[in-house]
């Protein structure tokens, strides 16, 4: 069974909020400059629906020397869960309210696409509707398959990433 943040609802107005206060939560547990801390996924795009789940991503100068942000942020409730993709570590909260933290390379290529998609959602209101679309079709076949819903969407970031990099010029 999905658990029940693995649904799409619509998008609340409270989560740039959460996100703000999340953000000092874990700039004060860990030391990191708030600059190095940024709010991704559908939860940082407004009027997106998404999964009532928000995102962090830490920038860190050394993805490999992290130990002491990992145990900082374990003991303000996140939960070490491994490493995501190579050079990317995943951390989990459950409680009160649902947030996943992606710890990697500050301005490595994780940092750069994620901030590229959530700006390119930001400002092309078409293309964000159709990423809904796609993720509430994909959510009603694959809810309790959360690695097959993501990997379902990822031509679709990866498409996005790409006319986003033409349009900034790369």
């Amino acid at each position: 069974m999905a658990s029940p943040s693995y649904r799409i609802v619509e998008y609340d107005r409270q989560w740039p909020e959460l996100y703000e206060e999340e953000r000092a939560d874990v700039v004060a547990a860990t030391g990191i400059a708030a600059n190095r801390v940024e709010h991704i996924g559908s939860t940082a795009v407004p009027a997106l629906g998404a999964k009532p789940t928000i995102d962090l991503m830490v920038g860190v100068s050394n993805v490999e020397r992290a130990q002491p942000q990992i145990e900082a942020l374990e003991s303000v409730g996140y939960e070490w869960r491994g490493e995501t993709v190579p050079g990317t570590l995943y951390l989990r909260k459950a409680e009160p309210r649902r947030f996943n933290l992606h710890l990697t390379q500050w301005k490595g290529p994780f940092w750069t696409d994620h901030l590229l998609f959530r700006d390119f959602l930001r400002t092309h209101s078409e293309s964000a509707r159709r990423y809904e679309r796609l993720k509430r079709e994909l959510m009603a076949r694959l809810a309790t398959d959360p690695p097959a819903y993501n990997s379902a969407k990822s031509s679709f970031i990866e498409c996005i990433i790409r006319k986003a990099r033409r349009c900034r010029g790369d």
